[in-house]
This record gives structure tokens, C-alpha cells and sequence, in this order.
């Protein structure tokens, strides 16, 4: 245990120093000692900025263990308290950008004599001598050993590497536009933040060398390997690539074992510790011997980390209901012709059904969520055979059942249009994937697109009735059916010469717009599924830290930040839009802006601070489960 006890007239500079000195000499004395081996504590009447933010960055960044105490002997007994050191600037609450998570791979030509198994134990090498060199940078990334199906015909090799890192430099466009950065700010803020320069750092960041060459020069000991497909999680995982005549990722390449570094390592690490928690949230991998490098629970993190989730914030809109029954569709053809194929079959279509199982998982997440948390749904969901294929039938039955489940007890009768939703993505995904109708011969495929065309047409007339009425959702119907499909809808010339248009859209062109387009114009008007959720806990909140972001936000110019409680139970902080209205806060110190969006709709409150402490919130319930909002009289 190294002390700093910080003379009042000592600066801040010193004291740090003097830490690291101590730390520097401890370690001459006895090398190998590893972070836990060494505890640091700052003893301080005060902690002005320099130090809080030296510290932290020791604690954060550095991976050190710095305890701060604050002396305080104003009174008759003097005493230590625990301070805690603030970071230099606020932290942003935002999701990775669409080009965080680079990725490449290393493709790996084996010498002649080495058979499969030895290949893949090589891979498996090179991965985990990537991850470890990897773990010293500080950087965040995974590695994946990936089976390629196409060996030996158009492959080098039976398995190669897929590998991904979190591009830093990604974020400073969102920093920017959050107000965290300002080019104002100093001469170097100008420099980095340059338009130009933002780019070139982006696409000009060597990550390739996170490991310091490891992986390859041991592969190179026993064959060739090159670097080569460049891309990004997100663009690889995108449903966009169903619709591709070419042979993507999907349809050849199946991951094998998958590790990670950095702060992606912990996270995955994280939730395999906590078993209980695996029990509640993911049961599915709650199973003895299973970890973060199961392939199937390594890309389910992926998704999780780097994609945008079809059920947004946990709300249940009519794009997100069309978009499961799509992928359920899919999973079940593939998983019942993986049941009755021999065994050159099923290895020609385990990279397909990995990957259709892989795009339904997040969903059956929200689905297991939202039964625990919804009181109108009673009725517990079947079994899905998912990773189970015995027979065609039985594959075939369990969703027949899940499906039956989702619009009796999830959806509800009455929803006509998310059933229509639900049942039409159901029943008509061969039409958005090439490879269900390679020749153009399929008779089911045919008739399938027939009913997609109808449908189309069908959603897109109801929304031109919406544009067209007074509702409150009219602009938006009316703004989404413009962006999609421009002045080819004449809105301006009534419902008669609207429907019209639509009568003359082709096949062609009302199936490409339906695989994302027009369920995203039914959004804009349709409400979406609303359930009465249990209302939240009052644990674990720190309420202090909240109010320091939202001070922060309205420091950096916002004008309207706020709570949000979203759809899915989730508590956050947002901000409402300029040119939304939004009540009046007359002193941000007391008082903050509280949205609900939990009922499927928004509600806008002034809640003050000390409510919310005292659980007094929409949403919120008591440590009994009682509700505990009873509204207070200034809001």
C-alpha cells in the first residue's frame, strides 16, 4: 500500500509524482508484481482539477488502483472520507458509429502437408497470440478462427481469421456533435478536428499492427498468410446482404472459437461471471462450460455492441415485428433443411444456418424481456428449436407453435396490422434471399412475391390515407412516403391519383422497397405494440452522476437534455429535439426534464432532482413494488 499524504503547499504535479516515484521504486524491489500487488491512496484537504483528473486517468485509462481521501479536521474530530474523482470532461451516453468496429481478415494458405485439424490448432494459436499481444496495447478487439466452406475448390485454406478492433477515432465526429469536443477549444482541437483530418485519421489508423505481427509471423512459420476484405461488423452483419446474388460471408464462412481483448474482453468476460444474471437475461448460454469464446455467444455480443437492434430501445414498431417474422421465416427453412440433409449437406449449410440463427437472437432477447416485464402477457412462450434440428416436422412444429404464441399472446387479435405484419415476414422471405429461388423455377417463390407485391401496395395505400388525413402523424407519413419514393407518389394530387401510382408500381420495385422502406413508412403513423410494463426498481441508480451529465449537456449548449425511460424499462439520458416543445425548467440545479416512453407514447415531465431520488417518478416502484409516482405539486 503506497500513501501520498499531499502538503497543502505541495502542487499537484508533485503529488502525482511522488505517486508514481513510489510506485517505480516498489517495483525495483519486487519485480512482477502485477496491479493488484499495488494500491495507491491520495491523502488531501482538497482535490483541485489536476489532481481529480490525474487520478482518474491512473483508474481508467492506466488500470490503477488509486484510492482518494479527503482530510477533513474542521471539527472537533478529525476524520477521512472517500472522495471521488470527477473526469476531465462529461461522458456521452451514444452507441458505437456505424464504422467503430473495423474488421479484416487474415487469410491463411497452409503448407501441403499439414491435414485439417492440424490447421485449425495453428489458427487457434495464432488467435490466442494475437489477443495476448493485443491485451498490452490497451487497445479493444476481437479475433475469430472462421471455417471456410469453399475450401479446397475457391480457398486457400480450410479456416482463416476474422478480426476486428474499436477504431478510437471514429468517435470524433459524435464527440463533436455531442458538444464534448470543440474545435475552439486549443490549437490542437483545430488541428485533429479538421473535417479532412477526422477522416484520414479514421481510414489512415494502423490497427493491423494491435498485435505487433504475432498471429502473422507464426502463421507465416507454416504457410502464407495475407491481409485482405476490409470492411466493418456492421457492414458484414447488415440483412441488406440477404438480397445479394454472390456468394457473401453467410453462406461459407462459420466461426469456429472466438476471443476478445481490451474493454470488450471484459465485457464478455463480465457476463459470463455472473451466472445468475446469464440465468434471467440469456438463458439460452447459461450453460455449464460455456464462454465468451463459444462462437455463437462471441457474435451475440458483437450484435449486441456494434449493431443497431431492430427493436430499438426495446419498442416494438411495425418494421421491427415485419423484420422477426423475416428472420423466422429464414431460420426455419434453413433449420428444417439442416434436420433432413445427409452429412455433405448439413456442412454446405452450417454457415447458413449459424448466421440465420445468429439474426434471430437479439430478437428472442427482446421477446424474453418483454414477457417478464409485461402484465398482459400471461401465457408463457413455447420452446423453440433453435441449435435443436432432429427432423424437418418437429423443426417446423416448434415454430409453427412460437409463431401461434407471438400473435395469440404477445401481439394480441386485435393488433390487425402487426399481425399482418408478423405473418406476411413470415411467409414471404424467400423472396428477399436469391439462393431459396436460384433458377427463378420456384413455384412457392412465385407465389410468394405475389403476396408481397399485394401487401405492398396494400401498407402503402393506408399510409397514403394517413398522410392524407388530420391525424397528428400525417407530416411524418407524408415526409417518409416523399424520402422513399419521391415525387413517383403525387400526393399533392389527393388520394385517387396516389392510389393510382401505386397501382402501377412493378413487382420489382414494391419488393425492394418492402424488404426496409415501406414497413419504415408504416411507423412513421402506426403506432407501435404497447404493453404495461412493471415499473422499474429504485436500486442502483446514481442520481448524482445523472444530474452531473445533464449539468454538462446544458454547459456544452443543449437546451432541452433529460431523463428518458424507454420502452424497454431502460433509463438514460437524451435530448429533446430544438424544434420539439418541451416544458419549461426554470432552474436545471432542481429541476430536470423527465420523458416516459414506456406506454408507446411520450410523456414530458418537470420532475425535480429530490423526487427522483425519493423514487417519485413515473415508471418507478418501491423496494415492496408498490408504484411510487404520486406527482408533485410544482410539476
Amino acid at each position: 500500500m503506497l500513501f501520498e499524504i499531499k502538503n497543502q503547499k505541495a502542487t499537484t504535479r508533485e503529488a502525482v509524482s511522488e505517486l508514481m516515484a513510489y510506485e517505480h521504486e516498489a517495483l525495483n524491489h519486487t519485480p512482477f508484481s502485477s496491479a493488484n500487488d499495488i494500491m495507491m491512496v491520495v491523502v488531501s484537504r482538497d482535490f483541485p482539477p489536476l489532481l481529480e483528473h490525474a487520478v482518474t486517468g491512473l483508474n481508467t485509462w492506466s488500470r490503477r488502483r488509486v484510492l482518494c481521501l479527503r482530510f477533513d479536521d474542521s471539527g472537533d474530530n478529525p476524520r477521512l472520507a472517500v472522495h471521488i474523482p470527477k473526469a476531465w470532461s462529461a461522458i456521452g451516453q451514444k452507441g458505437l458509429p456505424s464504422s467503430g468496429m473495423v474488421t479484416a481478415a487474415i487469410s491463411f494458405e497452409p503448407r501441403k502437408d499439414l491435414d485439417e485439424g492440424e490447421v485449425h490448432d495453428i489458427c487457434s494459436t495464432a488467435v490466442a497470440l494475437m489477443v495476448r499481444e493485443a491485451e498490452r496495447t490497451g487497445g479493444s478487439g476481437f479475433a475469430m478462427v472462421v471455417h471456410n466452406l469453399l475450401y479446397p475448390g475457391m480457398a486457400q485454406g480450410p479456416f482463416l481469421l476474422l478480426v476486428g478492433a474499436v477504431n478510437p477515432f471514429c468517435f470524433l465526429r459524435v464527440a463533436e456533435e455531442g458538444g464534448f469536443v470543440d474545435r475552439a477549444n486549443s490549437p490542437i482541437a483545430d488541428y485533429v478536428l479538421s473535417d479532412e483530418r477526422k477522416h484520414d485519421l479514421a481510414m489512415s489508423w494502423d490497427w493491423l499492427s494491435c498485435d505487433g505481427g504475432a498471429a502473422t509471423e507464426y502463421l507465416k512459420g507454416y504457410g502464407r498468410a495475407t491481409w485482405e476484405s476490409f470492411s466493418t461488423w456492421r457492414e458484414i452483419r447488415d440483412v441488406r446482404r440477404w438480397r445479394a446474388p454472390s456468394i457473401t460471408m453467410d453462406r461459407h464462412l462459420t466461426p469456429v472459437s472466438v476471443d476478445f481483448w481490451g474493454v470488450l474482453g471484459d465485457f464478455a468476460r463480465d457476463l459470463v461471471r455472473h451466472v445468475d444474471r446469464m440465468r434471467n437475461f440469456m438463458p439460452g448460454f447459461a450453460r455449464p462450460g460455456m464462454d465468451w469464446r463459444h462462437p455463437k455467444f462471441g457474435v451475440a455480443i458483437l450484435d449486441e455492441i456494434a449493431l443497431e437492434s431492430p427493436i430499438d430501445g426495446g419498442q416494438w414498431t411495425f418494421s421491427a415485428i415485419f423484420a422477426l417474422g423475416i428472420r423466422m421465416g429464414r431460420l426455419n427453412a434453413f433449420g428444417a433443411q439442416f434436420a433432413e440433409a445427409d452429412d455433405d449437406q448439413r456442412r454446405k449449410l452450417l454457415a447458413a444456418v449459424f448466421w440465420a440463427e445468429a439474426d434471430v437472437f437479439g430478437m428472442l432477447h427482446e421477446i424474453s424481456l418483454r414477457y417478464i416485464s409485461a402484465k398482459e402477457i400471461v401465457e408463457p412462450p413455447p420452446s423453440l428449436s433453435v441449435g435443436r434440428y432432429e427432423s424437418g416436422s418437429e423443426v417446423s412444429a416448434s415454430f409453427s407453435a412460437f409463431a401461434q404464441w407471438f400473435v395469440d399472446h404477445f401481439i394480441g387479435t386485435d393488433e390487425a396490422f402487426l399481425v399482418e405484419a408478423f405473418i406476411t415476414g413470415l411467409r414471404i422471405y424467400a423472396v428477399f434471399d436469391p439462393q431459396f429461388d436460384v433458377f427463378g423455377e420456384n413455384a412457392d417463390v412465385a407465389a410468394s412475391r405475389e403476396e408481397a407485391t399485394g401487401r405492398a401496395r396494400h401498407w402503402l395505400k393506408w399510409s397514403v390515407v394517413s398522410a392524407l388525413g388530420d391525424g397528428r402523424d400525417a407530416r411524418a407519413a407524408a415526409l417518409a412516403i416523399k424520402a422513399s419514393f419521391g415525387d413517383r407518389i403525387p400526393l399533392a394530387k389527393g388520394k385517387d391519383e396516389a392510389f393510382e401510382a401505386i397501382d402501377g408500381f412493378g413487382s420489382d420495385l414494391l419488393i425492394d422497397k418492402l424488404f426496409l422502406e415501406i414497413p419504415r413508412i408504416m411507423d412513421s403513423w402506426h403506432p407501435q405494440l404497447a404493453h404495461t410494463l412493471a415499473p422499474m426498481a429504485l436500486v442502483d441508480h446514481d442520481w448524482d452522476w445523472y444530474q452531473e451529465q445533464i449539468l454538462a449537456a446544458r454547459a456544452r449548449g443543449e437546451k432541452n437534455p433529460c431523463i428518458f425511460l424507454g420502452a424497454g424499462g431502460q433509463l438514460g439520458i437524451g435530448r429533446i429535439p430544438d424544434e420539439h416543445l418541451a416544458p419549461h425548467v426554470e432552474d436545471w440545479q432542481t429541476h430536470v426534464l423527465f420523458v416516459d416512453n414506456e406506454a408507446g407514447f411520450e410523456i414530458t415531465l418537470v420532475v425535480s432532482w429530490a423526487s427522483l431520488r425519493a423514487g417519485n417518478a413515473p415508471g418507478m416502484r418501491l423496494r415492496d413494488g408498490s408504484p411510487a409516482f404520486v406527482g408533485d405539486s410544482d410539476e
